[in-house]
């Protein structure tokens, strides 16, 4: 007479079933991820471009010699381009040695449904005053 195999396996061996449940923990996590990434990837990138297009806009600030008022204008237009919501009080201006100073301060909002998060953003960047 022939006993089922399942009574000779050691318990530890009787997996059933669990292959499915880790696979669906799998695509819970990866769900999840790509949920955080498709509601926060498109602000966190139109920043990094903003980022690279004042770090551009202060050096050319400082080789044509702008003004306070036309350098603030041109940030304005670069924000509005990328898609960066922005106010001018957050944009502070300076000058001092010979450089001109812009920090910017911005909020990206994380909304994930039942979780909100602030991101809050600085871009520095500096030039010398004329032309080398």
């Amino acid at each position: 007479m022939k006993q089922s195999q399942s009574h000779n396996r050691p318990p530890l061996l009787d997996v059933q079933g669990k292959g499915a449940v880790g696979c669906l923990i799998s695509l819970a996590l990866i769900g999840s991820v790509l949920f955080v990434v498709i509601r926060v990837g498109p602000d966190y990138y139109a920043f990094k471009g903003f980022e690279t297009d004042v770090k551009a806009e202060a050096s050319r600030a400082g080789a044509n010699f702008l003004s306070d008022e036309l350098l603030r204008k041109n940030i304005m237009d670069l924000a509005r381009r990328n898609e960066v919501r922005i106010l001018s009080e957050n944009v502070m201006i300076e000058r001092f040695a010979g450089q001109i100073f812009i920090t910017i301060k911005h909020t990206i909002k994380m909304d994930l449904i039942v979780y909100e998060h602030d991101f809050n953003m600085q871009i520095k960047a500096s030039s010398y005053i004329g032309r080398l």
